[in-house]
């Protein structure tokens, strides 16, 4: 029990809620020694255990000087997760024979949904399903579901792809939570027909809308998921790694794909390494073309280790 002993002398330091009576002495027993309980805002005698007030709680708050204090006193905020909240409503059912005309037409009209709220709660599913089959953080999918409501209140949805929507929404939070997933992996993951233009093509008009900077995505972040793709071992994983920051160093990859340097590292590293595998294997496994595959082996020459060994 949550107890302080109440001063008899002192009647505001005992109660603070201005609508309680103060009470100094017990009128059973005639004793000063009173006892509140703050938990369940009981005022006890300590004496004969009379129960004096009821309902004397604090309802006053300490005073907030800064914007932190004001941040930590509040007691409701935004809701806990974004992929819950699809603005649900209470549903009238008329299931009497006998209802009136009235209930009927009114539990009907109630049971429609407006295309924003079944807009939005398809988007939500599918962004749900689309992170759970890609294996990301639960955090991208409410971030996702976060930019797709922003644009739906923008009213730029209307004649455009909505499932191209979804999977840029995914595809954009993904890119800011720093998580390397590609535009290819969303779309193979999309059950519902759209192409990855047309997630590209969205994906320009979220970065146009909300005017969101995203950081470039880095080949270094991408090598150890392709590295397992092709079963590679650890050192020849270490030595692409290697040879992949001195080429960021060297060079300015601005505008190139980096699975295409990820894959012309990898194939370096095999070689160097003795291992045999083909030039087809590697760009199929990191998804690019042969032809981008050299291309990029030609621009690693100046870094390649003149001693593979080390």
């Amino acid at each position: 029990m949550n107890a302080r002993i109440v001063p008899s002398e002192d009647n505001t330091s005992r109660i603070d809620d201005p609508k309680a009576t103060a009470v100094d002495i017990c009128p059973e027993c005639n004793n000063s020694g009173l006892i509140e309980d703050t938990h369940r805002g009981e005022l006890i005698c300590t004496a004969c255990g009379a129960v004096l007030e009821r309902g004397a709680f604090d309802y006053n708050d300490k005073r907030a000087y800064t914007a932190e204090e004001v941040e930590s006193r509040k007691h409701n905020g935004s809701p806990i997760s974004a992929l819950s909240d699809i603005s649900w409503t209470t549903v009238l059912r008329a299931t009497d024979k006998n209802a009136s005309p009235a209930l009927k037409r009114a539990a009907r009209w109630n049971s429609r949904l407006s295309w924003e709220k079944r807009n939005l709660l398809s988007a939500v599913t599918e962004i749900k399903r689309v992170c759970s089959a890609l294996g990301v953080p639960r955090l991208v999918a409410e971030t996702a579901a976060t930019y797709y409501r922003k644009v739906q209140k923008m009213n730029v949805l209307r004649g455009r792809s909505i499932s191209g929507f979804v999977g840029a929404c995914v595809y954009l939070s993904c890119r800011t939570s720093k998580i390397p997933r590609s535009v290819d992996d969303i779309y193979k993951e999309m059950a519902a027909e759209t192409t990855d233009r047309d997630i590209r093509i969205c994906y320009r008009v979220l970065l146009g809308e909300l005017k969101i900077r995203v950081p470039r995505i880095s080949a270094v972040a991408l090598l150890p998921r392709y590295a397992s793709v092709l079963a590679l071992p650890q050192d020849t994983t270490n030595l692409a790694e290697k040879m992949l920051a001195a080429f960021e160093a060297r060079n300015n990859t601005a505008g190139k794909d980096p699975k295409g340097i990820v894959a012309a590292a990898l194939y370096l590293a095999c070689k160097i390494r003795d291992e045999e595998t083909a030039q087809k294997r590697v760009a199929t496994a990191c998804g690019v073309t042969e032809v981008t595959l050299r291309s990029r082996i030609k621009e690693f020459a100046p870094i390649i280790p003149k001693n593979p060994t080390t």
